[in-house]
């Protein structure tokens, strides 16, 4: 928007004439009304900020190695899943290790394990779905690579 040179209030450029507030005669004589080009004066570009996007890959291997802990979905940025992830596994393995181990009758560490590959088979099929799934997303909502 254009100012009178008198008073600097803004104007239209319809106002050339006279200003409206001070009365001004040809306010925007001298003046630049001229519309700026915005991409001159911000230039995004130069800020040169690098967004580092997550891997789809990295995001199966955890899964597949430490699934069990929540570790693909704290690498992802989703912090709560990851805690409940790891609350779900180890609840799992430990209350039903406990039910092998005292109700069934299997006196030996090798109960745990049984839970152990069930949540392990849970994990396989969840790399399987980074690696086939091109839509899936981190905590910023980036799509991962």
């Amino acid at each position: 928007m254009a100012k009178c040179k008198y008073c600097h209030e803004v104007i239209s450029r319809l106002d050339k004439d006279v200003c409206p507030f001070c009365g001004g005669i040809k306010p925007l004589e001298g003046t630049d009304t001229s519309t700026q080009d915005v991409t001159k004066v911000i230039d995004q570009l130069d800020n040169k900020v690098e967004i580092k996007h997550k891997k789809r890959i990295i995001a199966a291997i955890l899964c597949l190695l430490f699934g069990l802990f929540g570790l693909h979905q704290f690498y992802l940025g989703k912090n709560k899943k990851g805690l409940i992830t790891l609350g779900v596994s180890v609840s799992f393995i430990l209350i039903l290790g406990l039910i092998l181990f005292f109700a069934v009758g299997w006196k030996t560490p090798f109960a745990f394990l049984v839970p152990y590959f069930a949540v392990e088979a849970v994990m396989i099929d969840f790399a399987t779905v980074y690696i086939r799934n091109h839509s899936i997303q981190d905590a910023n909502g980036e799509f991962l690579e």
